[in-house]
């Protein structure tokens, strides 16, 4: 496995951005992996960064067991929504340009179907509005305890970390984050759009999660045959 860490020139930020990567050059018990690569994109979660979700989770491991190249963009707790008039385009930034980016300068599969999208807390959030968002790109999407409805974890939890005036910075308003592709439930149920044309979806969420469980369920137990629930019992 090889560890890279990637500068350069983002348009869609306009400045200078750091990618983290895995790829798996070799894995457990010297298993060869040739290229290209399936990919997976992770995004991580409000006040985190790439280097938190390359402590913590298992990404290294994994890489070298199935054969999968994982790019750590950093999301800045920008919920990886576009700004135009403040140049902070970062679902352009997650959805097309790091792709583009990185199967430019390393050996990925420009394959929609190997390549995934995936993310946890925010991350999760950015994951279900920009996979909807690129479904043309992204095959397959993970949203782990995804901050689906913002503005609800503020009314319920109102020491969550995130606070109204902050919330209608990134989306306008409640109003328009409701009834607009910014919000998950909206691009993924009311347009009602089809799953075929949808990546394929895991979500996940433990019961102990005080802050998004209910709206997860809620979400997972909507009428739609392309969510797959995880719910530990525990």
């Amino acid at each position: 496995m090889a560890y890279l860490t990637l500068n350069y020139k983002s348009q869609a930020l306009m400045r200078s951005v750091d990618l983290n990567i895995y790829l798996p050059t070799d894995g457990t018990g010297g298993k060869q992996y040739k290229p290209p690569y399936k990919t997976l994109y992770f995004l991580n979660g409000f006040s985190a960064s790439a280097t938190e979700l390359m402590t913590y989770m298992r990404f290294r491991r994994h890489c070298e067991l199935k054969g999968i190249a994982v790019v750590f963009p950093n999301g800045e707790n920008s919920f990886y929504v576009d700004h135009p008039e403040r140049l902070t385009n970062f679902s352009t930034f997650i959805g097309k340009e790091v792709v583009e980016m990185t199967r430019m300068l390393l050996p990925l599969s420009d394959r929609r179907e190997d390549t995934f999208l995936g993310g946890i807390s925010m991350g999760g959030y950015g994951t279900l509005r920009n996979g909807a968002v690129f479904a043309d790109t992204f095959g397959k999407i993970v949203a782990m305890s995804p901050a689906l409805n913002t503005y609800e974890i503020v009314r319920c939890n109102p020491e969550a970390g995130f606070n109204r005036k902050m919330l209608d910075n990134l989306f306008g308003s409640e109003e328009v984050f409701e009834n607009s592709d910014l919000s998950p439930e909206y691009s993924f149920l009311r347009e009602k759009r089809d799953p075929m044309t949808l990546p394929e979806l895991f979500l996940c969420c433990g019961r102990q999660d005080p802050l998004v469980y209910s709206q997860v369920k809620r979400f997972a137990e909507k009428p739609v045959s392309y969510t797959h629930l995880t719910l530990p019992t525990t």
